[in-house]
């Protein structure tokens, strides 16, 4: 199948015009139209009706974008890959969740670089869900996340303990916070059971929020008092925008490493994964043993 096709599948459901997908991809109306009767021609289905109120997608159409969206996604990986022999042995594309691992991301992309110099990494930011869905489809190839989930095939693996402290721009003690000056951080559902337990009384706050940077964000500019990770923290304090909130309770709470079964005993996913748990671990022996994975 020629990728063309795809793209001027996917025009048309957007645009719902011949008219305006010829103008996009700079063809002609006629080609557009030949294009698609191609297509419904290999699928043996009509996907487009026409009339006097414009084009719509028929059924098969409707449900045909969700494969041809996967079939291009693919095309471009292959793509890649392929426009990287000779560069690199191999691509590996990483999905994290936004708030892990701020300052360790960049140590284990150096240590990668160092030892696996032959392997391009793409790095995807995104939600634990998400991120599951696409190891599931082949989009990722290893993931690290917050809330692994039950899904045939996939194997999770715990690789480290994320820690959440309590910050405030207001010099306080945790009995002299209000919910009216609170930011309640919501960062996982494993999150917001442990902070239901210790702090039912901060529960109802009005403003809540699911994203790290956003909620640094209103520290900085509006202030108040939420929970961030370690490393934010501590940045934040050098900073001295905030000061800890030193009688709070410490959430503490797994993290994992996600892959799915076929790719469980690559050799490429072991090495980077023995290297995350090394430096998540922060030993004095870990550059040695770091040593050992190259």
């Amino acid at each position: 199948m020629q990728i063309e096709l795809l793209d001027t599948f996917l025009d048309l459901i957007e645009t719902r015009s011949f008219n305006k997908t010829a103008d996009r991809l700079g063809i002609t109306q006629s080609t557009v139209s030949s294009r698609i009767r191609a297509l419904e021609g290999l699928l043996e289905k009509q996907l487009f009706i026409r009339n006097k109120s414009g084009t719509e997608p028929t059924a098969a159409g409707i449900r045909f974008e969700a494969h041809a969206k996967a079939v291009k996604l693919r095309w471009l990986d292959a793509r890649r890959e392929i426009q990287a022999v000779g560069k690199f042995d191999r691509l590996i594309r990483i999905g994290i969740h936004a708030e892990i691992f701020e300052d360790l991301l960049t140590k284990w992309l150096d240590w990668a670089q160092t030892a696996m110099p032959k392997l391009a990494i793409y790095i995807e930011i995104d939600y634990s869900n998400q991120m599951i869905l696409d190891l599931t489809t082949g989009s990722l190839d290893l993931a690290v996340l917050y809330s692994p989930q039950h899904f045939p095939d996939m194997h999770y693996e715990q690789v480290a303990e994320e820690r959440f402290l309590m910050v405030s721009t207001r010099r306080v003690s945790l009995a002299d916070v209000k919910t009216s000056d609170y930011i309640r951080a919501n960062y996982s559902p494993v999150f917001d059971q442990a902070h239901r337990q210790m702090l039912p009384e901060l529960d109802s706050s009005r403003v809540s929020i699911g994203h790290g940077s956003a909620l640094t964000t209103l520290l900085r500019s509006r202030g108040g008092t939420a929970f961030v990770t370690a490393s934010v923290a501590s940045k934040l304090q050098k900073e001295g925008v905030v000061e800890l909130v030193s009688d709070a309770p410490i959430i503490s709470h797994p993290i994992y490493s996600a892959v799915h079964v076929r790719n469980c005993h690559s050799h490429t996913h072991l090495k980077l994964l023995k290297a995350l748990k090394i430096l998540a671990a922060g030993s004095p022996a870990g550059d040695g043993q770091l040593a050992a994975t190259k």
